[in-house]
């Protein structure tokens, strides 16, 4: 996001350059519609206010929900790892449920997987 925003507005400096001129709420207009389909809600957010911020103002909120975007994510993974990352979360879930099974009588049953040898 942080390029994508940096080359909007290297482009929007180099029409200034050549003496072009393009109004503010134009230019909030045009960010919030290059931005990627991932960010609607932000864009939808954005629309519905009364008055639309300023370029510069986006600018700033477009990289702080990048940003805080980016904090969310889960560790970079392969594929492979992230199946195996996933699956161990599953395990780890159901080895703390099962530990937490009763017996009818009420009482724990931490037990589950010992045999009793019954003479006769």
């Amino acid at each position: 996001m942080n390029e994508h925003i940096n080359e909007f507005f290297m482009l929007v400096d180099k029409l200034k350059e050549m003496e072009v001129e393009i109004a503010n709420d134009l230019l909030t207009i045009l960010l919030l519609y290059s931005i990627p389909e991932s960010y609607e809600n932000v864009r939808i957010a954005i629309e519905s206010r009364d008055e639309l911020p300023s370029p510069e103002t986006l600018k700033i909120k477009l990289i702080e929900e990048a940003n805080a975007r980016k904090n969310k994510e889960i560790p970079n993974f392969h594929d492979s790892q992230r199946a195996l990352y996933t699956e161990k979360k599953k395990y780890e879930r159901y080895k703390q449920t099962e530990s937490r099974q009763h017996d009818t009588d009420g009482k724990r049953n931490r037990n589950n997987n010992k045999k009793i040898e019954v003479k006769l």
